[in-house]
């Protein structure tokens, strides 16, 4: 909470927007609950940084997720698995999403996904 507080004041004596605060507040924001505000954030961070996909882009894309917007979620995690394909943060969160769709073909596809990553880092998110 304190750190929220730090980063929303910092932002605001900054002046003007700038993507390493706003992505650092959003953070903060999305580990207080604050989906909604850390989503705004991130998204001016990313305006800001898009000629550069940045690994921030991954938690990004998982606040959209926790806001329903599943093709936002799905459209940031594309782009960071082009630039990370074999990030094992990419993959997981890529199953994530596939599961929390339903449906067999996307379980499958999940189950597919999670395996891709190399057994001794799986067992973090397993």
């Amino acid at each position: 909470r304190e750190a929220l507080e730090d980063l929303s004041l910092a932002d605001s004596l900054r002046g003007r927007p700038d993507a390493v605060v706003l992505q650092n507040l959003a953070r903060a924001q999305e580990i207080n609950g604050y989906y909604s505000s850390s989503d705004r954030s991130y998204n001016t961070a990313i305006s800001m940084t898009a000629n550069e996909v940045n690994p921030f882009w991954l938690r990004a894309s998982m606040v959209k997720y926790q806001l329903k917007d599943e093709g936002g979620a799905m459209d940031l995690l594309r782009r960071v698995e082009n630039r990370f394909p074999e990030a094992p943060e990419v993959r997981a969160a890529y199953a994530t999403i596939l599961w929390g769709k339903g449906g067999e073909d996307n379980e499958e596809s999940a189950r597919k996904k999670f395996l891709q990553i190399p057994d001794r880092q799986r067992k973090k998110y397993g």
